[in-house]
């Protein structure tokens, strides 16, 4: 919302499409993400076809319209919907130790992005080295060491 003067108030809607799902412990339900890491209302019937997001501590609060705390989370989240999925699928993002963050695909690929503060420059290296190599052909794929991939193949 915003106040215009002298006796106005402009409200912007904006629409937000569920990209991820988190379970929630000790529960039998989950969380659905959408872009900006915002949580939106749905619960695990709504979860088929969103990203995996596993490992991630909660807040206390978790009703619709807040934010995750991680702001890196969010952001890898983002990146991730840019030119990923023409990549390749990814299903799960494993988070659980923030300095060693996974990517797993349907394909089976799995995807080392290392600390969760570099993740998001790291899936920009993954896109790009995606435009000269077919990453189908890899079971693995190092990004944890800047500049440099190691890739294992099937």
């Amino acid at each position: 919302m915003q106040r215009t003067f002298p006796h106005g108030l402009r409200i912007h809607v904006q629409e937000r499409v569920p990209v991820a799902w988190i379970a929630v412990p000790n529960e039998d339900d989950c969380l659905i993400l959408a872009d900006g890491g915002v949580i939106v209302p749905g619960g695990c019937e709504s979860r088929d076809g969103l990203i995996e997001l596993a490992g991630l501590e909660l807040s206390e609060e978790t009703a619709p319209g807040t934010r995750l705390l991680d702001e890196h989370v969010a952001d890898l989240i983002d990146r991730l919907k840019g030119d990923i999925p023409s990549i390749m699928s990814i299903r799960r993002i494993e988070v659980s130790d923030p300095s060693s963050v996974t990517l797993d695909a349907d394909s089976g690929l799995r995807v080392l992005l290392g600390e969760i503060d570099a993740c998001a420059q790291r899936v920009d290296a993954l896109a790009a080295l995606s435009r000269t190599i077919d990453l189908e052909r890899y079971r693995l794929i190092d990004l944890r060491l800047e500049g440099e991939a190691r890739l294992v193949t099937w």
